[in-house]
C-alpha cells in the first residue's frame, strides 16, 4: 500500500521521502549512538526490546538478537524491503517508536554549560548570521535547506556545532568559520567531543536532543584545504556537526546559556 504524501507523528510532519529515508537509516542511526561508547547491559536490553517492537509494528520476522548490531542491519533491510506494503499507521508507529527509543541511548551523567556564540539561518552557504531565532518543531524559522534529499527531517531540525571544533579546524589550516558549514547554532565553552547523539540540551525554554551526526557534503569543499571535508566527519574524530530534534519550542538569542547533558 502506498503511503500518503506526508506522515504526521505528534508535532512532527514527515514528507513521504523523509519517512522512508528515516526507516532506511535505522541501522546507521544505531551506529551513531554506539560509536566510541561503552554499551551498558541496560542499553542492550533496551535495544533488544526496541528491535522486537519494531519487528512487530512492521509485521516482519524478528531477527536474531544475539548480535544487536547485526540485528539492526537485518531489521532495517527487512523494513526497507517491505516498505511499499506498509500502511500509513504502521509507518507512523515505526517513526514514533524510533524517537521514543533513540533519545534514551545516553547515560546523561555529565553536564556542560556553554553559551550561544552565533546563530545562523538562510538558504545556501555560508548561512547568514542572526541575533535571535524562533525555534519551532521544524527548526529555526526562516532557515531553508537547498536540498531535501539528505536534510530537513524532524530529527534534523537544528544543526549544532562547537566553536571548539571550528577553532581546531582553523589551526589545521582550513579556512572555515561559524555558519560556513550550515550550522544554525554555534556553541562556545563546551568541548566538541561532548556533542554526541543521545545528549540532551536546554536553551532557556527550548529543549531538544542530539539525534545524529551530520555527514559532510561537497557543498563544504571551499572551507577545507584540498576539499578535505572528512576532517569534520565523526569517523575521523570529535569535530563533527550534529543534528538535533526539538522537543519544546521557544525563542533563543546569541549570548544565551546552552546546557548540554551527556556522558562526557
Amino acid at each position: 500500500m502506498a503511503a500518503r504524501a506526508s506522515i504526521t507523528v505528534g508535532n512532527y510532519v514527515y514528507s513521504a521521502q523523509d519517512a522512508q529515508k528515516t526507516i532506511s537509516m535505522l541501522d546507521e542511526l544505531w551506529s551513531y549512538y554506539t560509536q566510541s561508547s561503552r554499551i551498558p547491559d541496560g542499553w542492550l536490553a533496551g535495544a533488544r526490546g526496541f528491535l522486537a517492537e519494531m519487528s512487530s509494528l512492521g509485521g516482519i520476522k524478528l531477527p536474531s538478537l544475539e548480535n544487536v548490531d547485526a540485528a539492526f542491519i537485518a531489521l532495517t533491510q527487512a523494513l526497507v524491503a517491505k516498505y511499499k506494503d506498509l500502511t500509513d499507521l504502521q509507518i507512523e508507529s515505526l517513526l514514533a517508536a524510533s524517537w521514543r527509543f533513540f533519545p534514551t541511548m545516553r547515560l546523561l551523567n555529565e553536564e556542560h554549560t556553554g553559551t550561544i556564540a552565533h546563530l545562523h539561518a538562510s538558504k545556501g552557504l555560508p548561512k547568514k548570521a542572526i541575533d535571535h531565532a524562533v525555534i519551532s518543531w521544524k527548526g529555526v524559522e526562516g532557515d531553508v535547506q537547498e536540498s531535501r534529499v539528505h536534510h530537513g527531517r524532524p530529527w534534523q531540525a537544528l544543526c549544532i556545532w562547537s566553536t571548539d571544533a571550528i577553532d581546531t579546524l582553523r589551526t589545521q589550516g582550513h579556512p572555515i568559520g561559524p555558519g560556513f558549514a550550515g550550522e544554525n547554532i554555534t556553541v562556545a565553552g563546551i568541548p566538541a567531543g561532548a556533542f554526541r547523539p543521545g545528549a540532551h540540551f536546554r536553551i532557556g525554554a527550548v529543549r531538544g536532543f542530539i539525534s545524529a551526526y551530520t555527514i559532510p557534503c561537497s557543498q563544504n569543499n571551499d572551507w577545507f584545504l584540498d576539499k578535505n571535508i572528512m576532517a569534520m566527519s565523526h569517523e575521523r574524530g570529535d569535530l563533527s556537526r550534529v543534528y538535533a530534534m526539538v522537543t519544546t519550542c521557544g525563542e533563543i538569542s546569541v549570548g544565551d546559556t546552552f546546557e548540554l547533558f551527556t556522558d562526557r
